[in-house]
């Protein structure tokens, strides 16, 4: 009579414990990927603020006379991204285009692409910090075996 009072008693600890992680689990996974947090430097534009972002980069860009090798994506292009395709699972792709605020800080602005190349701009549309963000030249890792070899 004891052994079954505590064979009972374990098997509810350990049912209910396996029936709350799965609950978690299911909750934790359902709902896509989260909007970026506040504060990231994730922040959702219109198209005629991404507009007049990438005119006044265009207003004073450099041009560079080398092949592009490859590009820098921060983190926070990355979250802008998922946020994109969490927002529309069936887009195939992104763009990013080069950007400066009215302030004159370099941004990069983030739109999805639709299976016929287009800008998907019925969908969020993301103005990101971009510090690192740049074509390889000028910001690439000159040490690179991907560039150089082994």
């Amino acid at each position: 009579m004891k052994t079954n009072k505590y064979f009972f008693s374990v098997m509810g600890f350990i049912t209910g414990t396996v029936f709350g992680i799965s609950v978690f689990l299911f909750l934790s996974f359902t709902n896509g990927p989260a909007a970026p947090a506040q504060g990231s430097g994730v922040v959702a534009i219109t198209s005629a603020d991404a507009h007049t972002c990438f005119t006044k980069y265009l207003s004073g860009a450099v041009s560079y006379n080398q092949v592009i090798k490859g590009i820098n994506i921060d983190r926070t292009q990355l979250e802008a991204m998922n946020s994109i395709s969490g927002e529309n699972p069936a887009l195939p792709g992104f763009r990013i285009y080069f950007g400066k605020d009215n302030t004159g800080r370099s941004v990069a602005i983030v739109v999805g692409v639709d299976s016929m190349g287009k800008d998907a701009v019925k969908n969020t549309i993301f103005n990101t910090d971009a510090p690192k963000f740049s074509p390889c030249p000028p910001i690439c890792d000159v040490s690179s075996p991907i560039i150089f070899g082994n």
